[in-house]
């Protein structure tokens, strides 16, 4: 059955299918069991599978349930890319050990009328105008998954088929994709060494913490397309070095709107604080050189007043780029006169930061992202062991109300240990959970007052926002092996 789509420039971006996901309440169990029955009834078998190969049918088709439940519950309309090929699939490049090369098969059974668990449309494998195979939850799938009262509540993570903690990336090239040109980089081999081996045990004692977090999100995680659950990070380096980039990538928080971000997250029952590096780029920029950075904002430069959201920008692209920019970067020029040249606003900028100008064009934007990321790893690391949790997002982290202070120190620590120059830290945020208690601890008392004085005259009450918590048992999301 097919269902009429949104048009594409609305369509919710695909993802890709996440193999991780697994069943952990009775329902979701239920509902595997249901399909599972549906498909062996479709099937012209002539002897049943071996137990292996049975366990692996098993292990796929559980797990393509999962997240196609997953997915439907947070974009009704969204597909999941899925790999058919046998290239794909092969023993090297598998990403968990049931997708075989039965994984297509499935798959495609699963698409059937007669099963109606997914729609499937077949990718094309042209080098260069080629499509992924995608697929996404059938109407009679999600009519069951509605009666059932099936969301990602239900469902948890296998942190054995999370993947590797840390990735190499190439060089981005110019391809064709999808029918677009895209600058794509493909993954590349880790090597085989005790500083990669290092790295990877330092993420995954960083993932395991922040797994067993007390971590809420307060609104509709639908509509605000938000699953706590999703906490597992990836260091991510590139240009095939794994001195450039290196910064963590996958939680939930970062991909929150940040005009959510604060008023949403909750750290261990409290509202948190945001704390970031202030013009870390530049900072690291005259570290480098050697040389002390001017006082002040390093963004108010000097001719460019009233600009400073422009001007950080293209300071950072001049930074990033590997050659000398003739014209305004892409996307930098903002609310800047018309008339105003490139020429003009990068003399001002010369003239303002003359210490750093050799970097400028130097491709120096990914080893300053690898610093900022050794920063941060040590960060994390030192608030652990506080008993701090903590959720990066690049030169910032976000903690509970009352952990601003001691993480501010750590993070001003850190930075003066990996660049040997003093780093300055912002704190934003407000302590709004606290406000909420006493609001709500005055309101019962105001309460009381009047009934012990015989008071029947009522008066206008306040308006308390009460937490509407994601799970509809008020529960955090289960965390496969965090403890209860």
């Amino acid at each position: 059955m097919t269902r009429t789509t949104m048009t594409e420039a609305l369509s919710p971006k695909d993802r890709r299918f996440e193999p991780s996901r697994n069943p952990v309440t009775q329902e979701a169990h239920q509902f595997i069991a249901e399909v599972m029955q549906k498909l062996s009834a479709t099937e012209n078998r002539r002897k049943k599978r071996k137990p292996i190969d049975q366990a692996i049918h098993e292990s796929a088709l559980s797990a393509l349930i999962c997240d196609l439940v997953h997915r439907c519950s947070l974009e009704p309309t969204g597909w999941l890319t899925v790999e058919l090929s046998k290239a794909a699939l092969s023993t090297g490049k598998r990403r968990a050990p049931f997708m075989t090369e039965q994984f297509a098969v499935l798959v495609k059974s699963l698409a059937q009328p007669a099963v109606d668990v997914l729609e499937l449309r077949v990718g094309d494998p042209h080098p260069y105008t080629g499509v992924r195979s995608t697929i996404r939850a059938s109407e009679a799938f999600q009519a069951r998954v509605d009666a059932l009262g099936l969301d990602i509540e239900h469902f948890s993570r296998d942190p054995k088929l999370l993947g590797d903690p840390l990735e190499l990336r190439s060089v981005k090239t110019k391809r064709l994709v999808n029918g677009k040109f895209a600058f794509i980089a493909d993954k590349l081999p880790l090597p085989d060494s005790d500083r990669v081996t290092h790295m990877r045990s330092e993420m995954t004692a960083i993932n395991a913490w922040i797994a067993g977090a007390s971590l809420w999100w307060l609104g509709d995680f639908k509509a605000d397309k938000i699953d706590v659950g999703q906490r597992a990070l990836k260091r991510i380096f590139n240009n095939g070095s794994l001195d450039a980039g290196g910064r963590l990538y996958g939680g939930f928080w970062q991909y929150a709107k940040s005009a959510l971000r604060m008023d949403s997250i909750i750290i261990d029952d409290q509202a948190v604080a945001s704390l970031d590096f202030a013009q870390s780029a530049l900072r690291m920029a005259y570290a480098q050189v050697g040389v002390e950075p001017p006082r002040g904002d390093l963004y108010a430069i000097w001719g460019l007043e009233g600009y400073r959201s422009e001007t950080k920008k293209i300071v950072n692209a001049l930074l990033s780029a590997d050659t000398m920019p003739r014209r305004f970067p892409k996307g930098t020029r903002g609310e800047m006169p018309r008339s105003w040249k490139f020429e003009r606003v990068l003399n001002a900028i010369h003239r303002y930061h003359a210490p750093i100008v050799s970097l400028f064009g130097s491709a120096s934007g990914l080893r300053f992202m690898r610093d900022e990321s050794e920063i941060l790893i040590r960060t994390l690391q030192r608030l652990q062991s506080l008993g701090i949790v903590a959720l990066p997002i690049h030169d910032c982290v976000l903690v509970g109300w009352s952990h601003r202070e001691i993480a501010k120190q750590v993070m001003e620590e850190s930075f003066h240990e990996v660049l040997g120059v003093i780093g300055v830290v912002e704190v934003e945020g407000r302590d709004w959970r606290s406000e909420m208690r006493e609001r709500e601890e005055g309101d019962t008392q105001g309460t009381g007052d009047r009934d012990e004085e015989g008071d029947n005259h009522s008066s206008p009450a306040l308006s308390i926002v009460q937490p509407v918590f994601p799970f509809s048992r008020g529960h955090e999301v289960p965390i496969a092996g965090a403890s209860d």
